[in-house]
């Protein structure tokens, strides 16, 4: 279930569907972070063909990409070496979430406007009402 108003499934996030643990699981970031996650997917695809996704959310204004090196089911014997250079690699795409506005894919920054906190630019920031959704 989607914990935030807006959430939605992104057919441009559909690559990502084969590595999500739970097939049934709905992406919830805005279609301005959709880009941002497919790069993030590629990267951490190539150092981790197999990895496993347990979510892609926004929390608390910040990009939230959970996965695992390997699926946990095949035993979870990933490296703490896998584990540093996975979280390495979601960092760096976490990072560039902070200034790209969640609503549009344009440049953002965070407002603290609304009982949800967002990344969002300027144009968006008057088109989200106070229930946050996109």
């Amino acid at each position: 279930m989607n914990s935030r108003p807006g959430a939605a499934h992104a057919a441009e996030l559909e690559p990502l569907r084969r590595h999500l643990r739970d097939p049934s699981f709905e992406f919830d970031v805005g279609p301005g972070w959709w880009a941002l996650v497919l790069r993030c997917h590629e990267a951490v695809v190539t150092a981790f063909p197999e990895y496993e996704l347990l979510a892609v959310k926004q929390k608390w204004a910040v990009l939230a990409f959970q996965a695992f090196p390997r699926p946990w089911k095949q035993g979870g014997n990933w490296t703490s070496d896998e584990a540093v250079r996975l979280n390495a690699l979601v960092a760096e795409f976490t990072a560039a979430g902070e200034h790209i506005c969640e609503r549009c894919g344009n440049p953002g920054t965070l407002r603290e406007t609304r009982p949800i906190e967002l990344v969002l630019c300027g144009a968006c920031e008057s088109c989200v009402g106070p229930d946050g959704r996109l």
